[in-house]
């Protein structure tokens, strides 16, 4: 698996992501729609509990989830992630998927450390900006992603995020 540390910057077709939700179809939707983006390296779990163990023992590059699940909820998965003592992982990239957006909830979500927060039905060029700023804020780029609307053109086109 590909880290974001250090002076080699994985290519988008290196990243992997670990999708968490408790609906079979949501997980399986956004895995086709990171493939679309170039991203094939995906791994699907249904629980936040699921989740927390596979972040200790694998690594992966993004964290897309789920905003409710019946056991840990999205922020459950936050606090634990998002504390320094947990597995190394504090400072991964994460983007909260919801069918409930309400501000309340989008703000909890970046209060609790979610880099980005999507609405579902997440469109793919949603899907890839969101991704986009997640790794550019994680990098200590605060500015705007050069590629700010993350042409899926030219991601099929086997070309890196512009971030990366």
């Amino acid at each position: 698996m590909s880290t974001l540390s250090g002076s080699v910057k994985p290519s988008i077709h290196e990243l992997s992501v670990l999708i968490v939700d408790d609906n079979q179809y949501a997980c399986a939707l956004a895995s086709a729609q990171l493939k679309s983006l170039g991203i094939t390296q995906t791994k699907h779990v249904a629980s936040g509990a699921e989740a927390l163990l596979c972040l200790q023992t694998e690594r992966h590059d993004i964290l897309l989830m789920d905003w409710y699940m019946p056991d840990v909820s999205g922020a459950g998965i936050l606090s634990v992630v998002r504390d320094e003592r947990f597995s190394g992982n504090s400072n991964m990239p994460v983007v909260v998927m919801t069918a409930y957006a309400s501000s309340e909830n989008i703000q909890r979500a970046l209060g609790l450390g979610a880099n980005e927060v999507v609405i579902k039905p997440v469109d793919p060029k949603s899907l890839g900006k969101a991704i986009a700023k997640a790794l550019a804020a994680t990098r200590g780029n605060v500015s705007e992603p050069a590629n700010d609307e993350f042409e899926l053109d030219s991601v099929e086109e086997d070309e890196d995020l512009a971030l990366l």
